[in-house]
């Protein structure tokens, strides 16, 4: 088995097709079928579910993706890590950030500040849903992450919190009479359409959210998931009777009735929230400059 082998076998189950695979890999089809065909009877399995709308992994086949997908991702690094000695200097800190709604210039002051204290450090920056993050994290292919979390500490995981985002009001239509109150009671919300957020971008939020808003009176009657096209938007809220739990940064446009939507807060007690840096145990020497770059430029709450 060899590493091409891996890729073929990746690029055919993320693409779900031979001739897709093929395309994105400039190989040939034929050439790339027998590469595959050669590697399931070198593990004596079958990977691949051939039909004529394309090929569906097994079983076997998905729990071989995963290390296929860990097994390339060392072997980059090992070569990332190996040119970089070459020419003097280290593997770079691979950042991946998810939805940073207000507080995208506190990132950006951090990695400048990373950058200033260690400046020889590069940088490798992504862009992902924060589920995906975790799971790039479980993999190794991140070593550090800004995500939003809802629980402290993160179960399985290091972390620090860097701001706090804490959930103390709604947006809501400007229109709808409870817009008319300076302070809503969240169980007035019931049966109105809750906008929320998908599960693989936040992941684990909205048990925690449901467990949450139940504990302060309200099980909302209807829901509404954000369409992945606009992920943070509120043009739904706009356009009826519909709101969204909201934290006291992101509402400030939203404070006047000039927008169409508003910002209320509620009676109950805040849901607790934060933007967090968050890594896989041990600490590399990176990660914790990072770390400590946030602790120097003030990025911290006092208990961390």
């Amino acid at each position: 088995m060899e590493l091409r082998h891996l890729r073929y076998f990746v690029a055919v189950a993320e693409e779900r097709s031979f001739s897709g695979a093929a395309t994105r890999l400039h190989v040939a089809q034929p050439a790339l079928s027998k590469q595959i065909r050669d590697l399931e009877v070198e593990l004596g399995i079958e990977l691949l579910e051939r039909g004529p709308r394309g090929v569906r992994l097994t079983p076997a086949g998905r729990a071989f993706l995963v290390e296929a997908r860990h097994t390339l991702d060392v072997a980059s690094r090992a070569a990332s890590s190996a040119r970089g000695a070459a020419v003097g200097r280290d593997s770079p800190l691979r950042f991946a950030h998810g939805e940073l709604a207000a507080h995208g210039t506190a990132i950006e002051n951090l990695l400048t500040s990373f950058r200033d204290a260690n400046p020889d450090a590069q940088i490798e920056i992504s862009s992902q849903h924060d589920g995906d993050i975790f799971h790039a994290l479980r993999e190794r292919r991140v070593d550090v992450g800004s995500v939003f979390v809802v629980e402290w500490p993160v179960p399985g995981f290091a972390a620090h919190r860097l701001i706090d985002a804490t959930i103390t009001g709604v947006l809501l239509p400007g229109s709808h009479p409870l817009a008319a109150q300076p302070c809503i009671r969240l169980a007035q919300l019931r049966t109105l359409t809750w906008l929320n957020s998908a599960p693989r971008r936040w992941p684990g939020f909205l048990p925690i959210l449901e467990t949450a808003l139940r504990a302060r009176g309200l099980v909302p009657e209807r829901r509404l998931e954000r369409p992945k096209e606009a992920p943070a938007m509120n043009l739904q809220i706009a356009a009826g009777d519909t709101w969204t739990l909201m934290t006291e940064a992101v509402a400030a446009p939203y404070r006047k009735e000039s927008n169409g939507i508003v910002y209320r807060p509620f009676a109950e007690p805040p849901i607790p929230c934060w933007l967090a840096l968050v890594w896989l145990p041990p600490t590399s020497l990176q990660t914790g400059q990072l770390v400590q770059a946030a602790r120097d430029s003030g990025l911290r709450l006092p208990e961390d």
